[in-house]
């Protein structure tokens, strides 16, 4: 979501006249996109913006105009200006066209207002050809007691069905072979009576040859009919990321997140029976407040029992204004990351075997462009696993048929052969 914004404001300032540099040093303007679920991330865009500010303000002429954009923007507002004296812009998610006019005045400031900008009629200027994000909405309701996004991205609002169709259809034209729409919760959009699944299915009817994925799907609102579109339509890549947080159904319940861990499994157990093979990741929290051994032990036994694909796995990160922050049982330190230690070992097991488990099989491959080595390129299966392919010299957006030959769990590599035509 951040990456997309980035493009939405690079578009932005595109169509006021501004050029993009790649050096730093070269820059009038300097614009830092943040992000404020978890303090790490948190932590590292402000060093950024320290470090930025006392490599460049000193010089004569007062050096580039610094500006932190985004979520850690929201959270904190004109505070950022009080504690960091080099920086000269904090913005907040909606209030990115106003950035032209911010910096033309090049006066310090603030602008966190919440508003209800989708940013219809911003052309993107988009970095990553073949794969495209679309945006069907912003926002979240859900309040999960552990998570800020509420708190920095505003109530939930969709986008209109046909600018996102007008929007899938333009990409789809220009040859972006993946289309990624995003949303916080996208299973909760709804334009008038239009739901979700009835989205998805148009969606993939204007993307044509186009692989379609989406992110974040919640679990208690992933039903049927959207599972039943996936099925049926074959640009629908069979992948999907459902984020668990939890095994244990206590936590869960304290987590706010709307289902138990049984309800979680027969939703795995409905992706499986319609879609064999369908890659699977998740994201999970150790060490959340309150926490027990035996909670513990049943978000591991949950680990082994799906045997998750890929899973992103997180220590508790206490973020200021949400329920958890208060909770009294904070779980100390040094045993969320033994738990994380615990729950990365395991899933590194589960994920080095799912990936071997396509050694010798043929899979489809949307090329992505240069790989690090010279004679390699890279691309992605629809399972979104990274494929290196050796000698393979394709335009990127290409579609090819590849064998793979060798597999570490993240990195897969495959000799190319044939050529798909879409």
């Amino acid at each position: 979501m951040n990456a997309h914004d980035s493009e939405i404001i690079s578009g932005i300032l595109d169509s006021e006249g501004f050029s993009p540099v790649e050096d730093p040093s070269e820059a009038q303007v300097i614009l830092l996109m943040s992000c404020a679920v978890r303090e790490h991330a948190e932590t590292r865009v402000l060093g950024r913006a320290a470090q930025l500010g006392g490599s460049w303000k000193g010089r004569e002429g007062g050096g580039p105009l610094l500006a932190l954009c985004g979520c850690v923007a929201q959270e904190h507002g004109e505070s950022l200006l009080d504690r960091f004296r080099d920086l000269d812009l904090v913005v907040g998610p909606d209030c990115y066209r106003e950035l032209p006019a911010l910096i033309r005045d090049a006066s310090r400031s603030s602008l966190v207002e919440f508003r209800k900008d989708d940013y219809e009629g911003v052309e993107a200027s988009r970095k990553e050809f073949p794969r495209a994000f679309v945006t069907i909405m912003r926002g979240c309701d859900n309040y999960c007691s552990y998570c800020i996004v509420p708190f920095v991205r505003g109530r939930e609002r969709s986008r209109r069905t046909r600018d996102i169709l007008d929007e899938v259809g333009g990409l789809a034209s220009r040859g972006y072979g993946e289309i990624t729409l995003l949303g916080q919760n996208v299973n909760s959009y709804r334009d008038g009576e239009r739901l979700f699944p009835d989205l998805l299915e148009k969606v993939s009817l204007a993307a044509g040859g186009s692989w379609v994925r989406f992110v974040t799907s919640h679990p208690k609102d992933l039903d049927p009919a959207a599972v039943s579109v996936m099925r049926r339509h074959d640009n629908i890549c069979r992948q999907l990321h459902l984020p668990v947080q939890s095994g244990s159904d206590r936590v869960l319940s304290r987590m706010n997140r709307g289902y138990s861990s049984s309800e979680y499994l027969d939703k795995i157990a409905m992706l499986r029976e319609a879609m064999p093979g369908i890659v699977l990741s998740t994201d999970v929290i150790a060490g959340f407040p309150g926490e027990t051994e035996d909670d513990f032990a049943m978000t591991v036994d949950l680990l082994g029992t799906v045997r998750f694909d890929y899973a992103f796995l997180f220590r508790y990160s206490q973020r200021s204004g949400t329920k958890a922050c208060g909770f009294p049982d904070q779980v100390p330190e040094e045993i969320r990351l033994e738990r994380l230690g615990i729950l990365q070992e395991l899933q590194r097991e589960i994920t080095v075997a799912r990936s071997r488990e396509l050694l010798g099989r043929e899979l489809e491959v949307l090329v992505t462009g240069p790989a690090k080595k010279p004679g390699q390129q890279a691309g992605r299966t629809g399972g979104n696993r990274m494929v290196v392919l050796e000698g393979s010299d394709h335009p990127p957006g290409t579609f090819v048929r590849v064998r793979i030959t060798r597999a570490d769990g993240w990195t897969h590599f495959g000799k190319t052969l044939e050529t798909l035509l879409k």
